[in-house]
């Protein structure tokens, strides 16, 4: 394994999210001994402002904090990055830019997923955060899948999926409640009743409250399919790198 790939991976957005993402690398890793794994670097970079309220208040921008991140990995020469935080992907082009490494984008992964693996699909829910569907990026990407992205009316989008997320003791926090694992499941039950074929668990704590097992249509997790291709790139020079789009 001489050719295996240094990963930088930006973390705290939230803490569990980003360790859980770390958990998913590990365990896809074909490694047999402790030198087989990965050089990884995780960066729990806690100081990143909230992605949404940046986008949906006008509050203060993470990129310069997620460049700091970006920044630090350049110095310990990282081959791939990956953001474990879907929103802050909003800011693609500018953390591409500020590395020469390959900064994996998990919405091309979507799309290549449901061309691939749904294409019969025709109504995608969507469980994300208010900032991620506000600007469409989902929405964007999946434009050439003929599929209709559904998402839930405004009113449950904040009572229901971002209460989950944001309140105290929801899946932002040290600790999640039994209250805020309902408001998710609800948001689930939501976009099911609403007709839908699949769901994309669009926000990378929808990872830590959602699996297939709950689900009566395909269920997406965009995380670990992130943690999937990101292993592939890593230990496979033969990947093309195409893990970005040329969309955003």
């Amino acid at each position: 394994m001489k050719n295996k790939k240094k990963l930088g991976i930006i973390g705290g957005m939230g803490s569990r999210a980003g360790a859980l993402f770390f958990k998913k690398i590990i365990d896809y890793s074909p490694a047999d001994t402790d030198q087989e794994f990965l050089d990884i670097i995780l960066h729990n970079n806690s100081a990143i402002p909230d992605r949404t309220r940046a986008i949906i208040h006008n509050e203060r921008s993470p990129l310069n904090d997620i460049l700091c991140s970006i920044e630090m990995f350049n110095r310990y020469e990282v081959d791939t990055i990956a953001l474990a935080c879907i929103t802050s992907y909003y800011y693609y082009q500018q953390i591409s830019a500020f590395t020469s490494a390959n900064v994996i984008n998990p919405l091309y992964l979507i799309a290549e997923h449901i061309r691939n693996e749904l294409p019969r699909a025709k109504r995608i829910g969507l469980m994300a955060t208010t900032g991620t569907i506000r600007t469409g990026l989902f929405h964007r990407e999946l434009a050439d899948c003929n599929v209709e992205i559904v998402t839930l009316s405004p009113q449950d989008q904040e009572l229901l999926f971002m209460k989950a997320v944001y309140m105290r003791n929801g899946f932002k926090s040290a600790r999640i409640s039994d209250e805020a694992i309902a408001l998710m499941h609800q948001s689930r039950e939501k976009l099911i009743d609403m007709g839908v074929d699949a769901i994309i668990g669009g926000c990378t704590e929808v990872s830590l409250g959602v699996k297939q097992e709950h689900m009566e249509v395909q269920y997406i997790d965009t995380l670990d399919l992130l943690a999937r291709k990101t292993v592939d790139y890593c230990y496979n020079t033969d990947v093309k790198k195409n893990y970005k789009s040329n969309r955003l």
